[in-house]
């Protein structure tokens, strides 16, 4: 169970719901996704931008913390991105190689911190 208090809980909770909402709309209705969500696709390339510069702030908060389940955790979690896109890229025919390395990377790391944890006891 939770340590954290309970609104600070049910705060999170809703906002990990509301992605979850977004996760679905998106993928059932690309169109009512980004209506819903203001995205333009013109401005797609700076949506990236953000993005990439969050995923780096994960990773690295995730190393910087140091903790093995911590890291595993974070680097198997953001190796999904890399890993859909690959696939999706696949499928349409196109290159696809420089997605699947950084997906085979984390789950590289992933796995290495993983197996500390088990080695060292600390889950």
């Amino acid at each position: 169970m939770s340590s954290l208090p309970l609104p600070l809980v049910l705060l999170g909770a809703a906002m990990t719901l509301t992605v979850v909402y977004l996760f679905a709309l998106f993928w059932l209705n690309p169109e009512k996704g980004l209506a819903f969500a203001t995205h333009r696709r013109e401005n797609l390339t700076e949506v990236m931008v953000n993005r990439y510069f969050v995923i780096f702030m994960v990773m690295g908060g995730a190393l910087w913390y140091g903790q093995p389940e911590v890291v595993a955790f974070v680097f198997a979690v953001t190796g999904i991105a890399p890993l859909h896109d690959a696939m999706i890229y696949r499928r349409a025919g196109k290159p696809f190689r420089k997605h699947l390395i950084p997906a085979a990377l984390s789950a590289v790391v992933a796995v290495w911190a993983l197996l500390l944890t088990i080695n060292t006891g600390a889950a």
